[in-house]
């Protein structure tokens, strides 16, 4: 790299003979324009950029110091040289406090240049060095970035941050990221994730990721990690926390089908501390018990805690009945008559309604799923009801999703049935008919059911798969028609569906572990 100098001075003999010593120098220092006077030095100066200037004091129409005086305004890094006579010292003490580096006299000597020059160049390299420990510094901050930030929110929740002096040093670690405050706004996010499946951890892993993913442009947001809940603290003179919070929720319901349960608590007259994230983190929890999957202000905790009267219980009971007893019309009328009680119990309160609402549904859930009418493969509908629950924004719109919820349930458990009933058809076929050519096409044919949906009906309900249950039937046949001496092995083969006599030893001895001779030895009965 090559530094760019600008001569200025009034003899052109002066400017000739700089220019070769520097030209001569063997130093990374490259002429890049002259002037004659300050007027010129100022306009060449802001249109070339140069790193050094040598500027004589005494020149006509603008002099040395007052141009040098208005280039640093310009280029505040630039490194200028003072030339002057021994008779101008004076003028060197100002030049040298309006941030010139050194100075040369006239007649100015060759040597004397190049030590200028080189000082100089030792100056461009430690300042080299000291962007490229700063650049590097940076690199490592942000490196650190996630760090840094969860152990400032850290710090605030669960420390004992009280004098001025600690709080002091928690800003100072947020300006390192250049960030001007600290939070004053918590977020406690619930994901609502089943600890006893085997994908519970990573389901976890993805929320913390699409956080992560929705705040990583939003520099003066703090994360920090908890297991089980993820804290934001975020100052809300800079970001409105009820954007973030709906923002977060929206993004991971659509990308991962997981209902989030987001509560908001803010403290204008600070910073978050110990007992905002404790206060926090309980109206999560009762947000997440009695919404689930809804952005919980602390507004709406206290309307809840204010309804102190116990809920008549009977209807509820009633319900749960007809559910258990399949009878939808009876159910859909009593869960009238108990959103009425409701609405009227809580003075038509959204959500002490909504929270009733929930419980209610998860009860309905139990049940249903207690009694086998419901398998796990369907709790995506439970899901998304207790999300349709959240969202609804009347006591109408409650009402109809309680609705459509029951009549769903019961509409998937008819099915089901049918389904139970299609399979005890054809187990009672094979038992009866095992002794024909009973092939898996020809039988969905008759009960008018596609092959492959029936064959994993078929595993799911019985336990083994369609082909594997006639072999049980017929192999268990076999070996009760193998005690009687009368007939013989072939005989048998044929009363059990087997055409080749070969093949079913074969898939005898496969089963049972020897041939079918050898079966009737065991028994004391030999082959005519």
């Amino acid at each position: 790299m090559e530094y760019k100098v600008l001569i200025c001075d009034d003899e052109p003999l002066e400017r000739e003979v700089l220019s070769l010593i520097i030209e001569r120098s063997g130093l990374p220092f490259k002429v890049v324009g002259e002037a004659k006077n300050g007027i010129e030095a100022l306009e060449k100066a802001e249109n070339l950029k140069p790193d050094v200037i040598l500027m004589d004091i005494k020149m006509p129409g603008k002099d040395g110091l007052r141009a040098s005086e208005e280039i640093k305004n310009i280029l505040n890094n630039v490194k200028i040289i003072i030339i002057t006579a021994y008779d101008e010292l004076d003028f060197v003490k100002e030049a040298l406090k309006l941030g010139s580096v050194d100075y040369l006299l006239k007649p100015i000597r060759p040597e004397e240049f190049v030590a200028v020059l080189k000082k100089l160049f030792s100056i461009f390299e430690k300042e080299k060095e000291k962007i490229q420990r700063e650049e590097e510094l940076k690199i490592a901050i942000k490196k650190a970035e996630k760090m840094i930030k969860a152990g400032i929110l850290a710090a605030l929740i669960m420390g004992e941050v009280n004098s001025e002096e600690e709080i002091n040093v928690l800003k100072m670690q947020a300006q390192m990221l250049n960030i001007n405050s600290l939070p004053n706004s918590i977020l406690i996010i619930e994901p609502e994730i089943d600890e006893s499946q085997s994908m519970a951890e990573y389901e976890r892993y993805e929320v913390l990721k699409t956080v992560e993913d929705i705040l990583k442009d939003k520099e003066d947001i703090f994360l920090l990690n908890l297991g089980e809940s993820i804290i934001v603290g975020m100052n809300n003179k800079n970001i409105d926390p009820n954007y973030i919070a709906f923002l977060i929720q929206n993004n991971i319901e659509q990308k991962m089908e997981i209902l989030v349960t987001i509560s908001i608590l803010e403290n204008n007259e600070g910073y978050i501390n110990r007992k905002i994230f404790q206060e926090a983190k309980v109206n999560a929890q009762l947000g997440r018990f009695f919404f689930g999957g809804k952005v919980v202000s602390p507004q709406e905790i206290q309307e809840l805690s204010s309804i102190n009267e116990d809920i008549e219980f009977k209807k509820e009971d009633e319900l749960l009945e007809c559910v258990h007893l399949a009878n939808l019309s009876q159910a859909l009328k009593i869960f009238n008559e108990f959103m009425g009680d409701l609405i009227k119990h809580s003075k038509g309160s959204l959500f002490y309604c909504q929270a009733r609402l929930a419980e209610i549904m998860l009860l309905i859930w139990r049940t249903v799923r207690k009694k086998g009418l419901i398998d796990e493969k369907n709790s995506h509908l439970y899901f998304s009801y207790l999300k349709k629950l959240s969202k609804a924004q009347s006591v109408s719109a409650l009402t109809s999703c309680g609705k459509n919820f029951l009549i769903d349930i019961f509409s998937i458990s008819e099915k089901n049935n049918q389904s139970i009933n299609i399979v005890d058809r054809v187990v009672k076929y094979i038992n009866e008919n095992y002794d024909k050519d009973l092939k898996l096409k020809e039988i969905t044919k008759m009960i008018y059911v596609n092959t492959e949906y029936f064959s994993r009906l078929f595993k799911k309900e019985v336990g083994c798969t369609y082909a594997e249950y006639i072999t049980r039937v017929r192999i268990e046949s076999a070996r009760k028609y193998l005690s009687n001496p009368s007939l013989s092995v072939a005989d048998v083969a044929k009363k059990v569906g087997y055409q080749d006599p070969n093949y079913f030893s074969k898939v005898f001895k496969k089963v049972i572990g020897i041939t079918p001779s050898d079966y009737r030895k065991n028994l004391g009965i030999l082959e005519n």
